[in-house]
């Protein structure tokens, strides 16, 4: 089960997350995480150039012989116009950041932006992402998407190897609409983020900002259902998504070691369990896509 967690690193080098009050860890810190995360057979790491200095820091505390399948990101093109200096770049910062992480080869190397795919020229993002993999940079290409829309883009330009997408047990769009079965019927690999919607799912309802009053019964419901069948929070919204059969793995972030201790026991509580949670009729996306809230919902 936790060959199938992988470790999210954004909280490394940013201020993430609208449950995280204590800011981003120290250095010693993200020394503890990266080591714990290795002892006890977590499969992977994901992590981006946009993740401030996170992926030095990794570089620098991951131990040898780790095993993790690492995954990194494209930085965004700020350009309208995607031009051959762009594709250059591209190549030229995904270079920089297997010396920041000290690696020869990452597992895979996503689009961070789908936006950057509908410019004009996209084509020369496209052709450094398959230069990276002829290279023996990485060994898979792909894309991070929010929504179908954004997947369908991606897939007009090239044939996505991996696909990381929002998945939790109130965001469940990936599953409703089919989405995840014809990915896996392609043999695409997928990860799921935002297995606790940046914290939303973990909070006391009560305590959310007022921009989610109307997802709050909701959430409520998904934590008296989880509570009754023996699970706590944290191990319910895990049980989701290690039990979906199309996730290849689910990216968990920490701001503590002791926050990623409570997920691994949780993850082995909840092996193996699968509690049927009620599934909220319809819900306006405005809500589970955290690029989409204010910035006070954060």
């Amino acid at each position: 089960m936790l060959s199938r967690l992988g470790l999210g690193t954004a909280q490394f080098g940013l201020d993430y997350g609208i449950s995280n009050r204590a800011g981003r860890p120290a250095e010693g810190e993200v020394a503890a995480i990266l080591v714990r995360a290795v002892q006890a057979g977590i499969g992977y790491l994901d992590t981006a150039p946009a993740y401030g200095d996170g992926e030095s820091l990794i570089g620098r505390h991951l131990p040898s012989r780790h095993g993790l399948r690492i995954v990194t990101k494209l930085s965004p093109v700020a350009d309208a116009t995607v031009e051959a200096k762009h594709g250059a770049a591209t190549l030229d910062t995904l270079a920089r950041s297997l010396e920041y992480l000290r690696v020869d080869r990452v597992h895979g190397v996503l689009v961070h932006h789908v936006a950057d795919l509908a410019k004009s020229g996209a084509e020369h993002i496209v052709d450094a992402l398959m230069q990276a993999r002829e290279r023996g940079w990485t060994d898979r290409i792909g894309v991070s998407i929010y929504d179908a829309e954004q997947l369908a883009l991606a897939e007009s330009r090239f044939q996505p190897q991996l696909v990381q997408l929002p998945l939790n047990a109130l965001d469940r769009r990936a599953i409703q609409s089919g989405l995840l079965a014809r990915l896996k019927a392609q043999g695409v690999e997928v990860h799921a983020r935002s297995v606790f919607l940046q914290g939303a799912l973990l909070m006391n309802p009560d305590e959310l900002p007022r921009f989610f009053a109307p997802v709050r019964e909701h959430i409520a419901r998904l934590q008296q259902r989880w509570s009754e069948t023996g699970l706590s929070t944290l191990a319910g919204c895990l049980a989701f998504a290690l039990q979906c059969p199309q996730i290849d793995a689910v990216i968990v972030g920490v701001n503590r070691l002791a926050e990623l201790d409570d997920i691994i026991a949780a993850a082995d509580r909840s092996s193996g369990m699968c509690p049927d949670v009620p599934a909220a009729a319809s819900i306006d996306p405005i809500y589970l896509d955290a690029s989409r809230w204010p910035a006070f919902a954060r």
